[in-house]
């Protein structure tokens, strides 16, 4: 029988399902959606898909665990997500079950329209500590500032950044959009003769956890010691407002995964992202 999703409100009992409960530092997006008005909340009651038009129609799934290990009704979800006219699809699921997600792949063979983009695994860090880390000492020529979108210099600054970083990031297409996006972060800039050579944004917040999205050196200025000095900054920012502070990272990104280590984050869990795109826009 085919899954039926309805629309819900971010107060669904389905929000106070232990095994959901039990998952919420994992999917922070997710429970971070449930007050947001941009946010679309569907369920059949047992799995949650909530959509946004402000990051391109992204799709999260927050699957039970029948679910992530039953690839036909996964397949349903994908189903409805057609029939919803929402062309970029991103799975979430443990990495334990990951295996089980292969048969996706029969997505192409189907009458779908849909291709598979990319796959990956995605390590969820957490900080072991609630007390602010020692800050590395900052030489006479460098300040961490934090960024005021309203400052003329300032968004120059931080757009002279980006441009130095956007085809690492694969900016090339959507650089404004992301550019803008950072923007309206809480956002934060390590400064060094003028010249920004490292950022780190503050994201989404649940009741507990507060997430670091992004901390980024610039190429000629990695293994100096800056991304340890912007990852320690705001992590303690994080924890002044009374939050722990989340982060997720790739897992074949070595330096980075080392880095969040070293700053005392500890691996809390993975997660397997497939993503699926509608093939007319490939």
């Amino acid at each position: 029988m085919a899954l039926k999703f309805d629309k819900i409100t971010g107060n669904d009992e389905i929000f106070k399902n232990p095994e959901y409960m039990a998952d919420s530092i994992i999917f922070n997006s997710i429970e971070s959606a449930r007050n947001d008005e941009n946010y679309e909340i569907y369920s059949d009651h047992k799995n949650v898909i909530i959509s946004t038009s402000k990051t391109g129609n992204r799709v999260w799934i927050w699957t039970s665990s029948a679910i992530k290990n039953d690839t036909a009704k996964l397949i349903d979800i994908c189903r409805f997500l057609r029939d919803c006219n929402i062309p970029k699809v991103e799975i979430y699921v443990k990495q334990d079950v990951s295996g089980n997600l292969s048969d996706l792949y029969a997505l192409t063979s189907l009458d779908l329209d849909y291709v598979v983009k990319d796959e990956f695994s995605l390590a969820v860090f957490t900080q072991k500590s609630k007390e602010p880390a020692v800050m590395p000492e900052l030489s006479s020529d460098e300040k961490i500032e934090k960024i005021d979108r309203n400052n003329p210099a300032h968004v120059r600054m931080v757009k002279e950044f980006y441009e130095q970083c956007r085809t690492e990031f694969r900016w090339n297409e959507k650089f404004d959009r992301k550019v803008e996006e950072y923007l309206n972060m809480e956002l934060y800039a390590l400064v060094k003769s003028q010249k920004i050579v490292a950022v780190a944004a503050i994201g989404s917040q649940t009741e507990d956890y507060m997430r670091i999205k992004s901390v980024a050196v610039l190429k000629p200025e990695r293994s100096k010691g800056f991304g340890t000095k912007m990852c320690t900054f705001v992590s303690n920012a994080i924890k002044e407002k009374g939050f722990t502070p989340i982060l997720y990272s790739h897992v074949g990104n070595a330096p980075a995964m080392a880095l969040w280590s070293k700053t005392g984050f500890r691996l809390n869990d993975k997660l397997y992202l497939l993503k699926i795109e509608d093939s007319n826009e490939s």
